[in-house]
């Protein structure tokens, strides 16, 4: 940003008439898989009851019920326990587990699945089938926090005869003593699910009866149970009084079984299951400061299969995840479409590792008498994606939506992400975030992620000593690495009294660099100067940098390397023709480009007011509605004659890439006067000269996160090429609550119609 003035709303007669919403018209699943992942030792096995979470590691953890032993023999439970459990159902003496070796098995994977060890199978006994399993997480500390249903324990008397917690530091080996976590005196409670909030409070999902522990029977229990959420804000250690999840009006005829997904206002989305219908039933608890409000329940649309199950997926729409199949909505229950993936084993669980893929484990059979169905855990993976690219003006390219994986990283207001491949096939992706600091003074951060992936997961991010704001990287053929950025006046760390352009360069993919100053001492005393956007590689190895200075009439010169950046000629001046501006020629985000000709082509973003688009002059109040003009030169960078207006008003940001097919892709950001902001990209073709590109039809919409009305929030979206062609571009947006969020999106270009 070149000028402060403030952005003026546009009228809504501007509107391209793309609504944006920041949903997914259309999700889909890929990459299906399902296989078998534990057996019991015996057959026909008895594994059910499973729970499912993710350790801070990013391994896999899952646990459930096993029991071992002679089907046909065995003793039944006392009939006074019989009677307090209502158990087994009458007729059904097989469901009596009495006699066997019962445990909660825990596996752990650390290779996304691929393979599991089991790390522990801690003993019970009880004539029920199963204690615990569905209520387990993992904590940020890496213990993990399980709740147990004691009143299922009914042979030790040292146990709490309603449901407690348990938590583990040595990854499920041993367990601590019961805590209960509300008045047992007063309440009953069974745990369902334990759920981790985004501020990190946890809340416990349970089935909870106004009727101190252990007064009454199962039966009982089940007639007047209500499902509520009991809240932490000290990992468990305490919780709140249970806060109801159905209206007062509506209580009465519930089971303990429910979830909930967290939406992104903080309300959450629940799904019940109620004792004498086949329908889920669907509401809303509204946020209300720390708690939540439940709101009118009514049936869904979503089939009946047993415990509901939810998942809150990082592409932002929410699964519903059931046998009978699985439904995403990305309007908060409004409407649920189904996903192309057959339903799920029994009682699932789900949840998404780092990388984006879904993992939903359940078990073979249903809620079976031991030894009658030969059960097992199986696992279905798969990944989303969403068809939420669109093309506009469509007229080459043969769809008019494009599938998209979008992956967010990074903190609330990092803001520019550049995006650059090495040679290895490590990506890079800088960004920056500004520190305000006393007396109208700022500290920007650089800020490094990187992904071995594709662009699915990246560390980071890693804080980089080196001075400048909005940093764009170049990655030369060698692998060595230039970051280009500017130091603002403003900044604490400028010690110079000007805006003043840094090329930084490393050798070791980023690891360490050496920095380099654009001086204005000697040159233009006190101005403010830059470099252009990227580093051009030539075809003969010549590197070149473009160098300005602000106040009008340049100087303008091109900076020389021929030994990979070491050392630079920073004598040449250079001349640009019909250009006239009191700001850079290649300070104004000019980006650099060699045809295979050899001439070279400089995109520049202009002043509106100063460099009209012919015959279209626009009376502009900031630089929001800059535009780009396209020069060339014919004489290695000495001289560039100006040639054409490139896109138009507000468009800026542009970057080419060659494409493995020989086109080319030219990616730019739209900043205002044609809302939904956001990352465009066109596909066009080279030629020896240059290049062709036709702006008015087939423009690709990669990025509309930005709501209409919102302050511009997108940033640079270039875009880098994988070997299996997939294209990953980053950009920045600004979301509805007014912070900017870093984002890439992996992609493919579609072939032309012929």
């Amino acid at each position: 940003m070149r000028r402060t003035s403030p952005w003026v709303l546009l009228a809504a007669c501007l509107l391209s008439g793309l609504a944006e919403t920041g949903q997914a018209d259309e999700m889909s699943a890929v990459e299906h898989q399902r296989e078998t992942i534990y057996h019991s030792p015996q057959k026909p096995g008895f594994t059910s009851w499973v729970g499912a979470w993710t350790m801070p590691d990013g391994s896999l953890m899952v646990s459930f019920t096993q029991a071992t032993g002679p089907v046909d023999g065995r003793p039944q439970a006392p009939k006074e326990v019989q009677h307090k459990l209502t158990w087994p159902p009458p007729g059904h003496p097989g469901y009596d587990m009495t006699g066997l070796d019962l445990r909660n098995v825990h596996l752990r994977s650390s290779d996304s699945g691929k393979t599991w060890r089991q790390v522990s199978a801690d003993g019970f006994k009880s004539c029920m089938n199963g204690v615990t399993n569905e209520a387990q997480t993992a904590l940020a500390d890496g213990s993990i926090l399980r709740g147990v249903f004691g009143f299922y324990l009914p042979y030790d008397p040292n146990l709490p005869q309603t449901g407690f917690l348990q938590r583990s530091s040595d990854g499920t080996k041993t367990w601590s003593k019961p805590e209960v976590p509300i008045d047992a005196a007063k309440f009953s409670t069974w745990p369902r699910r334990i759920r981790v909030l985004r501020d990190g409070r946890i809340v416990l999902l349970a089935g909870v009866a106004s009727a101190p522990a252990g007064s009454q029977t199962r039966a009982e229990f089940s007639a007047v149970v209500e499902p509520a959420l009991l809240i932490s804000s000290d990992e468990g250690r305490s919780w709140n009084s249970p806060v109801p999840a159905i209206l007062a009006e509506q209580r009465g005829g519930w089971t303990e079984e429910f979830d909930i997904a967290e939406l992104p206002n903080g309300d959450l989305l629940t799904i019940c299951r109620r004792a004498n219908d086949t329908k889920r039933w669907q509401s809303t608890l509204k946020k209300s400061d720390d708690t939540w409000i439940a709101q009118h329940a009514g049936p869904s649309v979503l089939p009946h299969s047993g415990q509901p199950e939810l998942l809150a997926t990082r592409e932002g729409p929410i699964l519903h995840i059931a046998t009978s199949g699985i439904h995403w909505t990305s309007d908060a229950g409004q409407t649920w479409n189904k996903l192309n993936v057959p339903g799920t084993a029994y009682y699932p669980r789900s949840v998404q590792t780092n990388d984006g893929r879904i993992f939903v484990f359940g078990h073979v059979g249903g809620d079976d008498a031991y030894g009658k169905v030969d059960q097992s855990i199986v696992m279905d993976s798969f990944r989303l994606v969403a068809a939420d690219i669109a093309v506009t003006d469509r007229k080459l390219l043969p769809a008019d939506t494009l599938v998209a994986e979008r992956i967010p990283l990074g903190e609330l207001d990092d803001y520019k992400p550049c995006i650059a491949k090495l040679p290895s096939g490590e990506l890079l992706l800088t960004a920056f975030h500004q520190h305000k600091r006393d007396g109208n003074k700022v500290m920007e951060q650089t800020l490094l992620f990187r992904s071995s992936d594709g662009g699915r997961t990246w560390t980071g991010p890693q804080p980089l000593d080196l001075l400048g704001r909005e940093p764009y990287l170049t990655v030369l053929k060698n692998g060595t690495v230039f970051l280009t950025g500017h130091l603002l006046a403003q900044d604490v760390r400028n010690e110079w009294g000007y805006t003043t352009g840094f090329l930084h360069r490393s050798t070791d993919g980023g690891r360490t660099w050496q920095s380099t100053r654009v001086e204005s001492e000697q040159i233009k005393p006190k101005a403010s100067n830059h470099t252009t956007r990227n580093v051009l590689e030539l075809a003969d190895g010549t590197l070149l940098l473009g160098v300005d200075y602000d106040g009008g009439g340049g100087p303008y010169f091109v900076w020389r390397s021929t030994d990979g950046g070491q050392t630079w000629d920073k004598s040449q001046k250079c001349e640009p023709k019909e250009f006239k501006s009191q700001y850079g020629f290649f300070g104004g985000e000019t980006w650099l480009w060699q045809a295979r000709s050899g001439k070279i082509w400089a995109l520049v973003r202009v002043d509106s007011n100063e460099l009209p688009i012919k015959d279209r002059p626009i009376t502009a109040g900031n630089d929001q509605a800059d535009h780009f003009i396209l020069f060339s030169s014919a004489d290695g960078a000495k001289t560039f004659d100006r040639i054409r207006d490139l896109g138009d008003y507000g468009e800026m940001y542009m970057s080419l890439l060659r494409l493995q097919d020989k086109r080319l892709l030219l990616t730019f950001t739209v900043r205002d006067l044609n809302p939904p902001l956001g990352v465009r990209a066109i596909i066009g073709n080279e030629t020896d000269d240059g290049f062709e590109f036709e702006f008015a039809h087939d423009r690709i919409m990669l990025d509309t996160r930005t709501p209409v009305g919102k302050y511009q929030g997108g940033g640079f979206g270039p875009t880098v090429q994988l070997d299996d062609g997939t294209l990953v571009t980053s950009y920045s947006y600004r979301g509805e609550d007014d912070k900017t969020h870093l984002e890439v999106v992996r992609w493919r270009v579609p072939a032309h119609q012929r």
